[in-house]
């Protein structure tokens, strides 16, 4: 959604703006953005497993399609800027961009650069990996969310990416989109040459008028439902605090969760404007997540309502939240120690009320120059490339 939002904005600018995806459709409103989908699947949405695991490797199709539309651009004015290749496009695109000349840029939306799945996170283990990325303990470790053959798969994909299409020594330039998530990359990424620019995401955001303490009910969890994400920990430690629990959201475990929770109010997915909604009616926010998060778009917005986060103490999430004063940190992992941060806001609406307030005002303050900065930064990027500022 946020290359969506900065492709308008630089639509605005003036800046000719092509949006080529191997999947997926424009939104209703799309600007002056020109639109270039293959209607392809993404590796996780196509049926024929086959299928999904060679396009996973290299997406020839894509590929090709993006050779042709670089042969009608100007090199000379033109940036290929990559927001995520690992679910459709592959790096069979990195590869082309190359090869034809044109200056590229890629903004680090996950792990996926460093590591094979993408999240630095030993799914059975439940905690963040502590392992250097493709070394001989990563490839022989079963971290995988699946089985020990996808991750095989895995580490194939990552050496194709490396070796055949050249990530991340062929990009010019990389974004990463929170100093911590940039600081987590560096530490596992061999010295290519290539700089990181730090350009913090920022969503766009209509400011309505605060809630009132009184018209707030409930302590939510919003986002994917998937286990590294924490939702059941949320969901024990509303347990212990003896609070209805709310899960407003989609995903894997959603199933499970469903079955193993039968007390709680399951939403699903519902509208961004039906969440927003809710989430202004909200008491808090939990962000319990296990895995070490790139930056945490849902603090924003609740940030933007109001709201105050109780967020796992790791992570670009933590940066976001100043404890006791906007929200409250608690101990990655711990149920008991979240119940007591859970209880103490549900009983004491008024501090909820004030933590929310702050963290209200910080977010709006100056926020429309804020995000102006943001995009000017991205095209400050652009010129780098193109030789028209040092």
């Amino acid at each position: 959604m946020i290359a969506i939002e900065d492709a308008r904005e630089m639509a605005k600018r003036g800046h000719r703006v092509i949006f080529f995806s191997a999947c997926g459709q424009p939104p209703l409103e799309t600007g002056d953005i020109e639109w270039l989908s293959l209607k392809q699947r993404s590796i996780l949405d196509e049926p024929n497993r086959l299928l999904s695991m060679w396009r996973g490797l290299w997406n020839s199709t894509a590929s090709d399609a993006l050779r042709n539309l670089l042969l009608t651009l100007p090199r000379d004015s033109t940036v290929v800027h990559l927001h995520s290749w690992s679910k459709a496009l592959s790096g069979s695109v990195v590869a082309v961009a190359h090869k034809s000349n044109y200056r590229l840029v890629c903004t680090l939306h996950d792990y996926f650069l460093v590591c094979p799945n993408g999240g630095l996170y030993d799914y059975p283990t439940r905690h963040v990996c502590t392992l250097q990325p493709m070394s001989v303990k990563c490839v022989a470790r079963n971290c995988d969310s699946r089985a020990r053959l996808h991750k095989v798969w895995r580490v194939l994909r990552q050496l194709i990416w490396r070796y055949a299409a050249g990530i991340p020594s062929r990009f010019d330039r990389m974004i990463a989109v929170s100093s911590f998530s940039a600081q987590k990359i560096t530490e596992r990424l061999p010295d290519c040459g290539v700089p990181i620019d730090v350009i913090d995401n920022l969503p766009r955001l209509n400011r309505s008028p605060l809630q009132a303490s009184a018209s707030r009910n409930s302590i939510i969890y919003a986002g994917r439902v998937a286990a590294e994400k924490g939702v059941d920990l949320y969901l024990e430690a509303c347990r212990i605090a003896d609070v209805p629990a709310e899960v407003w959201g989609d995903g894997p475990v959603l199933p499970q969760l469903k079955a193993a929770w039968p007390k709680a109010h399951f939403a699903g997915w519902v509208q961004p404007a039906v969440l927003r909604a809710r989430l202004e009616q909200a008491i808090a926010l939990v962000v319990p997540s296990l895995w070490y998060e790139t930056y945490g778009m849902v603090v924003a917005e609740a940030a933007a309502a109001g709201v105050p986060v109780i967020v796992s103490g790791h992570g670009a999430p933590a940066a976001l939240v100043e404890n006791g004063v906007t929200g409250l940190h608690f101990r990655v992992g711990d149920a008991v120690d979240l119940a007591e941060k859970v209880a103490l806001l549900n009983r004491d609406p008024q501090l909820a009320r004030s933590m929310g307030q702050a963290a209200y005002e910080r977010f709006w303050q100056d926020y429309d120059k804020r995000c102006d900065q943001r995009i000017e930064q991205i095209e400050i990027c652009y010129q780098r490339l193109l030789g028209l500022a040092v």
